[in-house]
């Protein structure tokens, strides 16, 4: 296994080397920022982190109440490693690329030779929509949740295999893993979850009992991740997040055509827009589609001339089966679909979907190994790397250090990042300026004094004093934090964020099945 991993390291070098120097390179997304808050967020104490002090415009937001926490988790490890922020995001990245390349080929050696393994990794990797993720998009959270998708067909394949509780804590930690890292990209990835789970049941030949228990796993996986989403659930309609939906983030303008799916070479570091002009790719990759294409027809030919059709042939084409209908899914083409499922439109951008394309279509092209033979299979890993690394590079870089990237200007345009997704309703106006320093002192009497605090208001911020604790309340332009506290605890109050019930109940279920997840770990006996 060593000796896989150099390799794939050495493979997979090209896609991550430029982010070894010194500083970052422009993205579409603001996650170095939001690494930056989630780590503050853990050394005041809060655990799970729901607040980022500096977002919107230094009002602050509760970001991590509505986003998932993974990322920034990975993130802050290497943080405390004494990196720096702007690193640490980085090696997240790199973590990802190599982690994901090591869960495909894993995954694909149930499927093909060592070689068709490494084809398939090699894809996985490289695949167009990779690059745009990383290099264009800089979205921490959907690169990660290319580790979980291998990871977690694999697991769904061991379990039915060896049939043992550790299985099954693995498969439910996985897609809880999911969930709290990207809820989008579970929410796309669970129907083939589940078609995958049918299809590895029946090949192996499993009881209904079997198929029962892959079941509870998913759901034990959703209890486990409850932390994240029941507040989501329960506390979306306190923030401005559905107007994720609208304008911009309509579905129906980001639909993509054939020709930029299968034909376009086009590499751009732009947005998505309506209409014919091209800022960002959206290739499948030449390889992507044309190997496991190319595999079916050689074995139709073989098969013309009287061969026995080896079962490869039928995994290729299930496989590039998931792949074209994960792609379907970025067309037009397929807007009843859209129209149709319940809360498929939070995903915004259709052409998401090309990451599971790409997951299924680099597993199908693998299956060309089991025609070639070593030699050639090298030959084509070689030639994947080349054609497609080139992508994997960035746009403008910035030689930036933390302190350089996390002040001026760009400190400014980093904190306003997130007012459209995630400001509270009951602050009624975004704000246009940046918050003041000081608190205000609206009202003083010989009773309390009632002041006003620079942050915005949202459930779950009380002030603590000795008398006990004091509720708050929005008020002013930006509906900020407002308390009357009393004369005699105005030397030692304290403003604190603390969960709401909500969040405790979320928190409290998390808990609860992590700790029956393991009561059932540490049983020795099979299922």
């Amino acid at each position: 296994m060593k000796k896989i991993i150099v390799a794939l390291v050495l493979i997979l070098f090209p896609a991550f080397s430029l982010m070894l120097k010194q500083g970052i390179f422009t993205m579409h997304d603001f996650h170095p920022f939001r690494q930056l808050e989630f780590n503050k967020c853990i050394l005041r104490g809060e655990f799970p982190c729901r607040w980022a002090i500096d977002s919107g415009k230094g009002y602050g937001e509760p970001v991590f109440v509505y986003y998932g926490q993974v990322p920034y988790w990975v993130g802050g490890i290497f943080s405390a490693m004494g990196i720096g922020t702007l690193n640490a995001f980085k090696a997240t990245l790199i973590f990802s690329l190599l982690l994901s390349g090591l869960g495909m080929y894993l995954l694909a050696r149930r499927f093909w030779p060592v070689g068709g393994a490494f084809v398939s990794s090699v894809l996985y990797i490289y695949a167009p929509y990779r690059a745009v993720d990383v290099w264009v998009r800089g979205a921490l959270s959907e690169t990660l949740a290319f580790v979980f998708y291998p990871f977690i067909l694999l697991s769904i394949d061991d379990f039915l295999i060896l049939k043992s509780r550790r299985q099954f804590m693995f498969l439910s930690l996985l897609f809880a893993g999911l969930i709290s890292t990207h809820n989008l990209s579970a929410y796309m990835f669970l129907p083939f979850m589940g078609v995958w789970a049918l299809w590895r049941w029946k090949v192996n030949k499993g009881d209904i009992h079997r198929l029962y228990d892959l079941i509870s796993a998913g759901l034990m996986g959703i209890l486990i991740s409850s932390f994240y989403w029941l507040p989501i659930l329960l506390e979306g309609n306190l923030v401005t997040v559905a107007q994720t939906t609208q304008g911009y983030y309509e579905y129906g303008i980001h639909f993509t055509t054939l020709y930029r799916l299968f034909i376009s070479n086009f590499w751009g570091y732009g947005g998505s827009v309506w209409g014919d002009t091209q800022y960002m790719s959206f290739a499948i990759g030449y390889a992507h589609w044309l190997l496991p294409v190319l595999f079916i027809f050689t074995w139709g030919y073989l098969k013309l001339r009287g061969e026995k059709i080896d079962k490869s042939f039928y995994v290729v084409l299930l496989l590039l089966a998931f792949g074209m209908f994960a792609v379907f899914l970025t067309h037009g083409k397929s807007a009843l679909i859209w129209k149709m499922v319940p809360g498929l439109a939070y995903v915004q951008f259709p052409w998401r979907f090309l990451g599971i394309a790409s997951l299924f279509l680099s597993l199908a092209g693998g299956g060309i190994a089991t025609l070639l033979s070593g030699t050639l299979v090298s030959v084509v890993v070689i030639i994947l790397v080349i054609l497609n690394a080139g992508n994997f590079r960035p746009d403008i870089w910035k030689t930036q250090t933390d302190k350089e990237y996390f002040s001026g200007d760009w400190w400014e345009i980093q904190r306003s990042s997130a007012l459209g997704d995630f400001w509270p309703k009951s602050a009624g106006n975004e704000p246009k300026e940046n918050a003041p320093q000081a608190i205000e002192i609206l009202m003083t009497t010989d009773k309390f004094q009632k002041i006003r605090f620079p942050i915005v208001y949202f459930p779950g911020w009380e002030v603590k004093t000795k008398r006990g604790i004091i509720s708050t309340f929005p008020s002013g332009n930006y509906g900020l934090i407002t308390a009357k506290i009393p004369t005699d605890s105005l030397d030692s109050y304290r403003l604190v964020f603390s969960d709401t019930s909500p969040r405790k109940v979320g928190n409290l279920v998390s808990l609860l099945s992590v700790a029956c997840l393991m009561l059932i770990c540490n049983r020795n006996e099979k299922k």
